[in-house]
Order: structure tokens, then sequence, then C-alpha cells
């Protein structure tokens, strides 16, 4: 099998709760030729598909999974075994089919016992699963094939998930304080690890350190995930007028709209500007769509949205419960959590991101 480069996966498994936008499904494989990159054109498939995985985790790239789903399905013959399970493995953990996806990358694994790739991502699916104790010895398996920071950053944020936030988050901080990954080649791993370290610190409530952690990548090409968490602190900050002239670019010149991305957006909108409503109508229409066709692998964020947005704490309630069926990390206990509380509280108390309406 022909490994996708080391750390061109870990900009795109952590995305899960990023609300990507509408899924593109092209009509014929000659659409999907036409409309292929001019650089990408001379590649096989399975190169192709490789190289649109890797990129399909940025700012409107989310296209990119359907377009690759369908290449696979289309090429019976031009895709290796073992290629073809990490690829779909890796189709299917964006759409949220996680047993699926734990599935196929254990069949992958039992002929390659030590494919890097496919233990992250294992890992990743045993965590959201909620099967800790499985994520974590996913990662031990790293050792000796991948840098020990990249084994180091999975071991903590399995054990974080699974109820050591504090300590996890300190011994997290100390170990890449110790690991100097400044070193271009190590750009990847080092935008990885400081994203999972800031989501640690902001779960933990140390939101000035998250943003500190984040800092030195807001100008360096990162995935959706990262905008999504910078906007989650700097909102809880309240400083809407940064997100929105972060993002706002961002948005305007991706040819995808992401979702998680218009969400933050009208988030801010609705605080600078409360009469206008350019991106608070894209958001609504985003989750008319989403509730229309029963797209429950974006639970999470019709959730967000309800109960930041409408402000109907039933249905962020309902939409929550929808999430957690499916995924079992910090994020989504919080959310759940967070939808509960909303539901015995009087309004007057509610509050979200400095926002005390």
């Amino acid at each position: 099998m022909k490994r996708l480069f080391l750390f061109s996966l870990l900009l795109f498994i952590y995305s899960s709760k990023a609300f990507s936008s509408e899924p593109f499904i092209p009509d014929s494989s000659a659409f999907v030729v036409a409309t292929w990159p001019v650089q990408t054109s001379s590649l096989n498939v399975s190169d192709q598909i490789q190289n649109l995985l890797n990129n399909a985790s940025y700012p409107g790239n989310s296209a990119n999974y359907s377009i690759a789903a369908s290449l696979l399905k289309q090429s019976a013959d031009d895709v290796s075994v073992m290629d073809r399970l990490y690829y779909d493995a890796v189709i299917k953990q964006h759409y949220h089919r996680f047993e699926e996806s734990k599935e196929l990358l254990l069949t992958l694994l039992k002929a390659q016992p030590k494919n890097p790739n496919a233990l992250l991502l294992l890992s990743n699916m045993y965590s959201v699963l909620g099967e800790h104790e499985l994520a974590e010895k996913m990662c031990i398996r790293l050792i000796s094939i991948a840098p020990q920071t990249f084994v180091a950053t999975c071991v903590l944020n399995v054990r974080a998930q699974d109820g050591n936030l504090k300590s996890s988050l300190e011994q997290l901080s100390v170990f890449l304080k110790n690991n100097d990954l400044s070193g271009e080649s190590n750009e990847g791993l080092a935008i990885w690890s400081s994203e999972t370290l800031a989501s640690l610190a902001r779960a933990n409530g140390e939101l000035q350190r998250a943003q500190k952690i984040l800092a030195p990548y807001t100008n360096k090409k990162v995935p959706v995930s990262f905008w999504v968490l910078w906007s989650d602190i700097e909102l809880e900050l309240d400083n809407p007028k940064q997100v929105r002239n972060r993002l706002e670019s961002i948005v305007k010149n991706s040819q995808n709209q992401d979702d998680a991305l218009i969400l933050r957006l009208a988030l801010a909108e609705k605080r600078l500007v409360p009469l206008r409503s350019v991106w608070l109508e894209k958001v609504r229409a985003r989750i008319d769509l989403r509730e229309s066709r029963n797209d429950t692998e974006h639970a999470f964020d019709i959730a967000l949205y309800y109960y930041f947005i409408e402000r109907e704490y039933q249905k962020a309630h309902a939409w929550a419960l929808i999430n957690w069926d499916q995924a079992k990390l910090l994020d989504d206990k919080n959310l759940l959590k967070m939808t509960q509380d909303a539901l015995q509280m009087p309004p007057s108390d509610k509050q979200f991101m400095g926002d005390d309406k």
C-alpha cells in the first residue's frame, strides 16, 4: 500500500465537528474529470483520491469527500485493496459512520499492523465511540513508527476525553514546550498538536491560554476545525469583530462555503450588527436543508444553531441527544449538558460566548 503523507491525516480527522457545506455529488464521471484541478489530472485514480482527501479538511474543500467517494465507487480495479479500505474509512468517518469506519480499519490493520494513519484514525474512532481504553492502545502502537510528539498528543488527548482533562492538558503542554516543532518539516504536526492542546485548554476554561496557543498559526494554512476552535475561543472572549474580519475573507473566497464557519459568522454578526442578517440568512438556509434531509451527522451543529441563534432549547436538546447517540467526545458531553441545563434555566440567565441577552 502506498501510504498517505503521515501528517496530512492529522489535518482532517479532528474536524468531525466541523459543519461542512452541502455534500456535492457529481452527476457523472465526465463531470468529475472536467472539474479536476490541472495539477492532478495526470495522477492515477488512487493518487487523485489521496490528493482529494489530503485537502478535504481545508476551507471550501468539503466537496472533496463526495468526489473521492464517487471516484472510489467507479474505480473497482484502479485502487489497491489496502488503499480502498483506508480511503473508504476516511470518507465514512467524515459522514459519521464511525462503526463502519472502525471495521474497515480493523480489517486493514490485520494486513498492515503498523500503518500509522490507520492506527491514528482508528484511535479517533474509538474515542468518538467512547471506547477510550482501545483508543489509547492504538496510540501506543504508534511508538517506534511515528514521532514522539505524534504519539504523546494522541495518548494525552485520549486520556483527556476519558475524563483526565487537567492532568492531560498539563502533561501535553510540558511535552510540547520541551520538543521544538518550529521547523518547516514539522509544521503539520505542530498545528495539529497545538490545536489539540488549545481545545483541551478551552475545555478546562482557560480561554486566554487557548487563544495564545493558536496565535502562531493564524496566518498558516490550517483546517476548518482550527478556525472553528479559534472562532469559538474568540467569541467566548467577546471578540466578535475579530471573528467577522478573519472569517469573512476565508468564507467569501471559498468555492464551497463551510457551514461551521457560516455559523460562527452569524454568531458574530448577531452581536455586532443585530439588524443585519447576511450570515444569519445563510446559516438558516443550511439548517433548513439539513433538517429536511434529516442529516443526523450534523446533529452537533444543528443543536448549536438552535441553542445560540434561535434560542429554541427543546430543539437544541433533541439534536444534542441525537448527536450523543453517535459521538462521545468532550464537546459532545458538554453540548448535552448545556442543552439540558438550558431547559431548566430562566432565559435571563442564559449566556453564550459573552452574550448575556
